[in-house]
């Protein structure tokens, strides 16, 4: 447990930042009125996140898949036709 938390702090830092950003950004003048630019630097900071996430699977062997709108990022053993992973087995060397 304490493994995964040390290989996740750039996923909290990132995470972390994005919702600072929001909730100050959400109080400065004119209030209640978030600027397009900030919520694309709020939105950058997620999808860092998020691809930090899969890096980490890809380290440990865990498969992964990140969907957004036409976009699709796969990392694993995956069959199109059954949407879970599949397990692979190795032969031992003798």
């Amino acid at each position: 447990m304490k493994h995964s938390i040390i290989e996740n702090v750039p996923f909290w830092v990132l995470a972390g930042i994005s919702i600072a950003m929001g909730v100050t950004a959400f109080f400065m003048p004119p209030k209640a009125e978030i600027h397009p630019s900030v919520l694309r630097f709020i939105s950058w900071m997620f999808a860092f996140a998020a691809l930090w996430t899969v890096f980490v699977s890809m380290i440990r062997g865990i498969d992964a898949r990140v969907r957004h709108g036409k976009t699709s990022l796969e990392v694993g053993n995956f069959d199109d036709n059954n949407p879970q992973p599949t397990e692979t087995k190795q032969e031992e060397e003798v």
